[in-house]
Parts: structure tokens; C-alpha cells; sequence
């Protein structure tokens, strides 16, 4: 479906909308990929390289824990450069200048931002418990998860405060542009209602996390469902900071390594599993129904490229 209000090069009745979203993430995908890697490994190289005579996997905690702050950084520029502009240029170039109105970044009632946290919150133990289990299933080393989890884990104020700029800012602003406003958007023009799960599937696989591949699918699922509903990435943002915030949040532990929140912390029991489901899921109808009033003014604005 061509619209009017789009005058980018791939806009021509004979160009495929299902191939420029598949292509445009492939293009930004490779460039963040690459960019960061290359950013990254400056930073850690930059800092220098002490070994101490120990074991490889020590030898890189070592490393990690040395330059994670180089790390940290690096994420957080290479998502702006390498993953949001890149995105943005494509939008522009692809399909249309108006780049707020082709994402969505439109205002949207408090509640429905309001009712995307509680179900993102209430949603999070089902998350949790499916990692545990497969993490368990697997037998994967415990002294790798840790190494994986210092760039994550925060044991000050200030350095908890950057943590939420790295981890819970900057990927609301960057991946939602990418993922949804960007790949779910175009993919929606022409699925519908199936752009939601496949962009939420691809969501997962980007991160390239085994262990939580269906968790952050089943995310991904949750805030394409929240953006599809509202016509709006405002909720989805709020979802996905909200999200990372108390995965930080778990990791922030005082000086002698006790965890802050201890609650976060623990091992997600069968009985919140379940009830975490049927809670998130009533909300995902509260949701929808909060929705249903104005949805079709915004599906036929959305249509007409408004």
C-alpha cells in the first residue's frame, strides 16, 4: 500500500515494503554490528591489556571488569550513531521526511502509557522463569553468566545512574526507532496485525542471547503489541525502559555484593510464573480495550501517512 504522504525512492508501486523493512534492518544491523565492535574493541585496547597468569575465562572477567565503564560508553554512542542514524536516513531517504510522523512519536493519554508499564512489570517473572529454566536445562557455567552480568551490575549511585542512561535511555530511543518504528511500521502497511509478531521474533534474535532468545521475543511481542494498539511508540519506549530498568535494577548491589532490592534477585518461583501470566494477560486486555476507542481514527490517520 502506497500512500500519499510518502515521497521517498522506495515509494513506487513496483518496490516492495516487506523487503525495504527486511533490507533496511539488515543494512543498520551490519553497520551497528560492525561499528560497535570496532568501538569497543578501541576502548578496551585503548586501556591496555594486564594478564596476570590466570585462566582465559578469568582472564576476561579481568578485562571486563577493567574497561566496562569504555564498554558502557561505547554501547550507548554506537546505538545513537550506528543504529539510530542510520534509521533515521533511511526513513528520510526511503520513504518519507516526516520522520516523527512516519515512527510515531505522537502523544498518547497518560493511562495507555500508564497500563504498557504495569503490563511490562507484571509480565517480567514470566521472563524471568523461562531464563531460569532453559538456563538451568542447558547447564550453562555460572562463571560465564557472571562475566556477562558485570558490565550490567552497578555498586554505586553514580555508576547505577549511568546504568540507566546506557541500559534503560538509550536502547528505549535507538532500538524502538529501529525495531518498531522503523521495521514494525513498514512491515504493518502490508501484514497488519502479523508485523507485531515478526518484528517481535527478529527483536529477539538481534540480541543474540540464547539463553533469553523466546524471553526478549516474547518483550518484543508485548511492545510491537503496545505500539500496533496506540499507533504510537511513546508506550512502547515506556515499556521497554521499564523493562531494563529493573533488570538493572536486580543487578544493584551494595559494596559488600548484597543485592539492594533482594526481591529482584531471586530465583522466580513456579506459582509467580503463573499468576505473572494471568495478570499480564488480563492487562493486555485492559490494554486493548483502552485502545478500541479511538483505534480506528488512528488506523485510518496511520493509512494516510498522518
Amino acid at each position: 500500500m502506497i500512500s500519499e504522504g510518502y515521497d521517498g525512492s522506495w515509494e513506487r508501486p513496483n518496490k516492495s515494503l516487506t523487503t525495504a523493512a527486511i533490507l533496511g534492518l539488515i543494512i543498520v544491523g551490519i553497520i551497528y554490528y560492525y561499528g560497535l565492535n570496532i568501538v569497543a574493541a578501541i576502548a578496551v585496547f585503548s586501556r591496555g591489556m594486564n594478564y596476570k597468569g590466570g585462566s582465559f575465562l578469568e582472564e576476561m572477567k579481568d578485562t571486563i571488569m577493567a574497561t566496562k565503564n569504555p564498554i558502557r560508553l561505547s554501547v550507548m554512542i554506537c546505538e545513537f550513531v550506528f543504529m539510530l542514524g542510520p534509521t533515521i536516513w533511511l526513513i528520510k531517504h526511503w520513504h518519507t521526511k516526516k520522520i516523527f510522523s512516519y515512527i510515531r512519536l505522537t502523544r498518547v493519554p497518560v493511562g495507555e502509557i500508564l497500563l504498557a508499564v504495569i503490563t511490562t512489570i507484571l509480565f517480567i517473572p514470566v521472563s524471568s522463569f523461562i531464563g531460569e529454566f532453559i538456563l538451568k536445562q542447558l547447564n550453562f557455567p555460572d562463571f560465564l553468566a557472571q562475566i556477562d552480568a558485570q558490565i550490567f551490575t552497578s555498586y554505586t549511585t553514580g555508576e547505577f545512574v549511568w546504568l540507566i542512561v546506557v541500559v534503560c535511555v538509550t536502547p528505549a530511543i535507538c532500538e524502538e526507532t529501529l525495531f518498531r518504528g522503523y521495521f514494525q511500521r513498514t512491515l504493518e502497511r502490508t501484514m497488519g496485525m502479523k508485523s507485531v509478531f515478526i518484528a517481535g521474533i527478529i527483536f529477539g534474535l538481534y540480541h543474540m542471547q540464547p539463553i533469553n532468545l523466546i524471553s526478549l521475543s516474547l518483550l518484543g511481542i508485548l511492545i510491537g503489541f503496545f505500539y500496533y494498539r496506540s499507533k504510537s511508540i511513546l508506550p512502547g519506549m515506556a515499556a521497554h525502559f521499564t523493562n531494563n530498568l529493573l533488570a538493572v535494577l536486580s543487578l544493584y548491589k551494595m559494596p559488600d555484593g548484597h543485592p539492594v532490592v533482594a526481591f529482584l534477585s531471586g530465583e522466580t518461583p513456579f506459582l509467580g510464573f503463573i499468576a505473572s501470566i494471568l495478570l499480564s494477560g488480563v492487562f493486555v486486555i485492559v490494554y486493548r480495550q483502552a485502545t478500541k476507542k479511538n483505534s480506528v481514527v488512528k488506523e485510518l490517520a496511520a493509512e494516510t501517512g498522518q
